[in-house]
């Protein structure tokens, strides 16, 4: 059994389990639900700084502890003011260490669109995002079968969510749904956890063309974002790089500023 096959039969039993404590109709009265959304598709689009998705966790599979006392408003806040287009709020207790009110808490302290990053297998979960404030979800292509990813695609569409898709390789390239807007191609091997760029840039000229494409996991060097962005890329989903620093606002800041500096000797060689 693979992190993945754990984590999502753990996500069983706690969704049921939230279904009992607070069913759909209590979500659709929340504050929350009724919040508008914003749009990551376009504030990536839109982005003068290279599209960054900032994440904030506490702890991962991968890296146990990164950053645990992190406060989820301080960090940010920092994100947001060193340019990223848009923020992934993990939202899983159990693997990652979220707290439950970390995600109403983001969306309330910053104007970015938030991605509500968690282990989504049924529909409840999409109404707790809305229910959160979120404006975007994950869904994880390895999670899902071809029919149920297009199913929760298309509801979380219908709920004014948009859909970040997570990729690995062909066979999960294969079960796209239309009603996804953003692929991410994710350069962690789940089972054993290893990291390569490559796989990015191997799956980019696979994706579909109408889609908008992120390169998720092990981005580390700003050579990766001026190398990836010449493949197609127009976002970059980064989050153990800057959270396990003191300061991962101004990592996120710096960060940038060092992708900027090398884009700029770029575009000098070739004027």
């Amino acid at each position: 059994m693979t992190i993945l096959d754990r984590i999502n039969e753990h996500k069983r039993l706690e969704v049921e389990r939230r279904k009992l404590q607070s069913p759909i109709e209590s979500l659709k009265d929340s504050y929350g639900y009724r919040l508008d959304r914003r749009s990551l598709t376009d504030s990536i689009l839109n982005s003068k700084d290279y599209g960054i998705i900032a994440e904030f966790k506490r702890k991962s599979p991968s890296q146990d502890d990164i950053n645990l006392n992190a406060d989820c408003v301080e960090v940010t806040q920092g994100y947001q003011a060193a340019g990223a287009a848009g923020i992934s709020c993990l939202t899983d207790v159990h693997f990652f260490g979220a707290r439950s009110n970390d995600i109403d808490r983001v969306r309330a302290a910053i104007d970015l669109p938030v991605i509500r990053k968690d282990f989504m297998i049924d529909s409840y979960q999409l109404h707790e995002a809305r229910a959160m404030g979120a404006d975007a979800i994950l869904l994880i292509a390895a999670s899902l079968t071809p029919g149920h990813l297009d199913d929760l695609a298309a509801e979380a569409n219908e709920l004014g969510l948009e859909v970040l898709c997570e990729v690995h390789n062909e066979e999960e390239v294969a079960k796209l749904s239309p009603s996804v807007n953003i692929v991410g191609v994710n350069n962690r091997n789940l089972k054993d956890f290893s990291v390569s760029i490559s796989n990015s840039i191997r799956l980019a000229q696979q994706l579909p063309p109408s889609m908008l494409k992120i390169s998720e996991s092990g981005i580390e060097d700003p050579q990766t974002i001026a190398k990836l962005r010449r493949e197609g890329f127009k976002g970059f989903l980064i989050g153990t790089y800057f959270m396990r620093e003191e300061n991962p606002g101004q990592a996120c800041a710096d960060f940038i500023q060092r992708v900027r500096e090398i884009e700029d000797l770029y575009d000098g060689a070739i004027a």
